[in-house]
């Protein structure tokens, strides 16, 4: 059917309140909005310019103006993105026809709304589109567009001004932030709605609706020479989508931002432009049913220069040797176009000597020397052309007077991590301070600037400051902005420059760094006992935005002028809770000067008093009773019997009644304290018969009771020996036992353990085992083995011979026999292999030394040992055991420092052997050795303090020396060697493989 003309003219007039993008019109053109503050404005900005609403006239928006439900049914559908059907004649609801001049437009919108399940109606069988909206079915119809027909059914509401059947659809359009109650307090659900509401809550709506159906990539083009912008249908989830780009086949590096409605992103390319070819933007991350379209198209195109123009309008130059020209290009993009200054000829008078440089914002600036040309009447003609695509700009100059600065602009501030505020120490924030003279044109920098251009900040914080220069040699003078310290608030700061020009202000954002701004002290984690030496408490601070700092950050200079530690064990003069900077309990409270009575209560406080910040918690400690000897523990068993030239270490720990090793024996007072009403120590009796024996580990007395510290050589590994058969009984017995001695009476016995060996005669049947043989690397025909220096004296090297040796390497492995006897028991033998070869010298090659075999790996493979030796009944007997040689490269797998801690007693020992020559070198403690650091390799084989220096070439183990205290610094070579100047007096030495694994040994020097 064709319309009339009158027809389509009162259609387009009740159309009149939507319009298309080509219009372009703003809130700025109604004179009804112009007092709209600024969200509201930039909401209906939003919605005028996507050409979802205009206004009742071309200047009157019409902002109280009743809206109908026709009005209404083109805006969901538009929100909603539904699929229109334009060209629809028919409408299920009988009010609703095409021909009706007014309301027919809305014909396909209404259709549309239907299918989508926003509407059922006005009732049966009718849409009633010239109807009123009241404020109630505008907030139905809102929730129906967001799917939340259901959520609202199950709410409730009092309002009495909203109609039953409404309550919940205003409940939840309320809590969804759609619309507002008026103000006193009430929604007012059945006065009806005007263009103002519909256009507020229909943004809201916008801004929440999310469309059914699966994730779809809909565009991608590039916004900017290094930039470009994908489309989503809907929201995506941006924790999980990921974002890939590629031109032709390669890869391009970008990084991602979303949008804040998560409907778009943009890829910034982080090393290259945009150039000729095609691209293809691809979507990943999300399960496969939750998306159908996942990759988009666009075909690039190199930068090129769509416009060349001088920035200043006037033509006149000052006189003077340095003239600076500020010449805009702008690329399709509409940016400061990024090419190279190489890519433009300048053509002027060969006098004016002129050059092209570009500022730090992307423009060209043009340089010209004026100095010969009269004030007044010298001319000089410039003409500057794009020499890809001949963009020109010409003009001809006429020379003024010398220039002085009349004018300063402040350029963007440029963040140096390349965020939008200065976050810690070390970080900046640079501007330029554009000067110009008296003709509009920009002043080069020269160093009487760094005094005549000054900076205040309006407020206080002390580690703001600033320094004036040319930081990037453009020309232009620049102010860059640092903090000397990280600061423990957040704070946006005004600044204002001043220079003979006058003065213009800013504003640089700073971030709370890793400062310290609460702290909070946690329980111990063990007993303290009276009489301990020492006791550590967690310590836990927060810096302003609540992260808890790490134990570097916690221990910086900084935090620990900040978090102040004291305890009811400081004495005067004497603090004796300090905040740990090294060591294993680095990070903690370290409270010493512990009562020797037990139930005492220790108090720690630790606070922080700082203008921005105050906090202050405190923790209680009781004493508990002195530790004294509980239980003996057996960590290594010996063998039950011996051989003639066997031995068998055992090792054998005293622990107290809190379950922990106890290294310090000491007396108490009977009611839990240290005293001397009860004394304790441990008593070894050595019943030894015939030829075996036992040896005590070094330090180790057995003559003489055991206490104090000598506890600690008691926990040692000790061992049972058996040299040669005496007749009659060969045996040996270790027998400990621990005494109690109430004031000076009599010992009593609280506890015992007891370990017995006895030798085999020469006729005693065993059953021999050649103990299995871990795989081996292929020490001599892989290329990574080589020669390597591991100190500074000329023959500190590891040669190939000594690592390709069966017997000398740490790459081979002892073949070792093992026995038992007839009852299964193990019995402690020597090493009497008398011959060893191998199947394939190919795989394996062997040797001997005093007894003992040896394997080592030559190529990959497997070979079979044959083992001959001699029995305890003087037999010769031949074993097998087979062998794996792989070529995997040897690298570590595990690193420890067998020594945790090192006291000044420690080092200065360290420090004499390196004197002597004996460990490290001309006075230099060695690292590998004061740590007696052990690296395990992927092959098992633990290569041990100076072990694990020789072959450091296959661990790449760097030192580094942190948390020093006292004055001076610390330095250690590749070799592992320590230079620690005189002030230093401790340091925590850390140890890093080139697998990334750390371990650290507390210093005290």
């Amino acid at each position: 059917m064709k319309k009339t003309l009158s027809v389509v003219l009162t259609s387009a007039m009740a159309l009149s309140m939507f319009s298309s993008l080509a219009f372009a019109k703003t809130s700025a053109d109604f004179t009804d909005l112009k007092d709209l503050d600024a969200a509201t404005k930039a909401k209906f900005d939003a919605m005028i310019t996507a050409g979802i609403f205009d206004g009742v006239t071309d200047t009157t928006f019409g902002l109280k103006d009743e809206m109908n439900r026709a009005q209404f049914a083109k805006v969901a559908a538009l929100i909603m993105g539904l699929e229109v059907n334009k060209d629809l004649k028919t409408s299920t609801f009988t009010d609703v026809s095409v021909t009706d001049a007014a309301n027919g437009y809305a014909l396909p919108y209404i259709e549309a709304l239907k299918t989508a399940g926003v509407t059922d109606g006005y009732a049966e069988g009718q849409y009633n589109p010239a109807g009123k909206v009241t404020k109630e079915q505008l907030a139905t119809f809102l929730v129906r567009v967001l799917g939340q027909d259901e959520a609202a059914k199950g709410k409730t509401g009092t309002d009495t001004t909203v109609s039953g059947w409404a309550q919940g659809y205003v409940a939840l359009a309320l809590e969804l932030k759609l619309l507002s109650n008026d103000t006193d307090g009430k929604f007012g659900g059945q006065a009806n709605a005007t263009r103002d509401l519909l256009l507020t809550g229909a943004y809201e709506a916008k801004q929440q609706y999310v469309p059914a159906g699966k994730v779809s990539v809909t565009g991608v083009k590039a916004t900017g020479v290094q930039q470009v912008t994908v489309n989503f249908n809907k929201p995506v989830d941006t924790d999980k989508v990921k974002l890939a780009m590629t031109k032709g086949s390669i890869d391009v590096a970008t990084t991602v931002k979303f949008a804040d409605d998560k409907k778009s992103a943009v890829l910034t390319l982080t090393d290259v432009k945009v150039g000729e070819g095609d691209y293809k933007v691809t979507l990943s991350g999300l399960d496969a049913a939750a998306v159908d379209k996942t990759t988009a198209t666009f075909k690039g195109e190199n930068e090129k220069v769509t416009k060349l123009e001088f920035a200043n309008a006037g033509d006149t130059v000052a006189k003077a040797s340095d003239v600076r020209l500020k010449v805009k290009a702008t690329n399709q993009y509409g940016e400061n176009a990024s090419l190279s200054t190489g890519s433009y000829t300048v053509y002027a008078d060969a006098a004016a000597n002129a050059q092209l440089s570009k500022s730090d914002s992307g423009e060209l600036l043009l340089k010209l020397d004026t100095s010969t040309y009269a004030s007044g009447t010298g001319l000089i003609a410039v003409n500057i052309y794009n020499n890809e695509n001949r963009t020109t700009v010409s003009k001809t100059f006429k020379v003024g007077t010398a220039p002085f600065i009349s004018k300063m602009e402040l350029g963007a501030l440029k963040y140096s991590n390349g965020k939008d505020a200065i976050n810690a120490k070390g970080e900046t924030a640079t501007f330029d301070v554009m000067n110009y003279d008296q003709y509009g044109n920009v002043v080069a920098y020269t160093t009487a600037d760094n005094t005549n251009t000054r900076v205040v900040f309006n407020g206080y914080e002390p580690a703001l400051q600033y320094e004036v220069g040319d930081s990037n040699s453009d020309q232009i003078t620049d102010v860059k902005i640092y903090l000397n310290n990280s600061i423990d608030k957040a704070a946006d700061f005004n600044f204002t420059v001043y220079n003979q020009a006058g003065s213009a202000t800013g504003t640089v954002k700073l971030v709370a760094g890793k400062v310290a701004t609460k702290v909070e002290i946690g329980d111990v984690s063990n007993v303290v006992a009276a009489g301990d030496t020492e006791a550590f408490l967690p310590i836990t601070a927060y810096d302003a935005a609540g992260n808890v700092l790490s134990t570097e950050d916690l221990v910086s200079n900084q935090n620990l002028g900040r978090i102040k530690i004291s305890s009811s064990t400081d004495a005067s003069g004497s603090d004796h809770s300090v905040l740990q900077t090294n060591g294993e309990n680095k990070g903690k409270v370290r409270i010493t000067n512990i009562p020797t009575t037990s139930k005492s209560v220790i108090s720690v406080n630790a606070y922080i008093a700082e203008p921005n910040a105050s906090s202050n918690d405190t923790a209680t400690i009781t004493v508990a009773d002195a530790r004294v000897p509980e239980s003996f523990k057996v960590v290594t068993d010996p063998a039950k019997k011996i051989a003639v030239g066997g031995e068998s270490a055992f090792q054998i720990k005293v622990y107290d009644q809190y379950g922990k090793e106890l290294k310090n024996i000491q007396s108490t007072d009977g009611n839990g304290g240290i005293g001397t009403a009860n004394n304790y120590r441990i008593s070894v009796a050595t019943n030894v018969t015939g030829g075996v024996a036992v040896v005590p580990a070094a330090g180790a007395d057995f003559t003489a009771p055991i206490t104090g510290t000598d506890a600690e050589f008691f926990n040692e590994e000790h061992k049972f020996t058996f040299t040669a058969a005496v007749a009659g009984t060969n045996s040996a017995e270790f027998v400990a036992k621990v005494e109690k001695q109430v004031g000076t009476g009599a010992w009593s016995e609280l506890f015992n353990v007891t370990k017995k060996v006895e030798a085999i005669t020469a006729d005693t049947d065993l059953t021999y085992e050649i103990q299995t043989v871990s795989d081996l690397v292929n020490a001599i025909d892989t290329s990574s083995v080589a020669e390597a220096t591991y100190d500074t004296a000329s023959g500190d090297k590891l040669t190939v011979g000594t690592q390709e040796s069966a017997v000398t390497s740490k790459l081979a492995r002892q073949v070792k026999l093992t026995a038992t006897d007839g009852a299964g028991n193990k019995v402690a033998i020597p090493q009497t292999i008398s011959s060893i070869t191998s199947s394939n010298g190919v795989v394996a090659k062997t040797d001997m030394d005093a007894g003992k075999g040896y394997v080592i790996g030559n190529e990959a493979g497997a070979a079979t040992l044959n083992v001959a030796f001699t029995d305890n009944k003087g037999q010769s007997v031949l074993k097998t055991v087979n062998v794996k040689v792989l070529d995997n490269v040897v690298t570590s797998k595990e690193v420890v420092a067998g020594n945790t801690s090192r006291t000044t007693a420690d080092w200065t020992a360290a420090v004499t052997k390196a004197t002597n020559g004996t460990e490290g070198t001309d006075g230099k403690p060695n690292a590998f050795r004061l740590m007696n650091l052990k690296v395990t390799d992927n092959y098992g084989v633990t290569f041990e303090g100076f072990e694990a220096q020789q072959y450091n070439y296959l661990f790449g183990v760097v030192f580094t020396a942190k948390g020093i205290t006292g004055t001076g610094s610390v330095s250690v070579d590749q070799y592992g060697n320590i230079t620690a100047d005189a002030g230093v007096t401790g340091f925590d030495l850390v140890a890093t493989t080139a697998t990334g694994m750390s371990v650290s040994t507390s210093v005290l020097k």
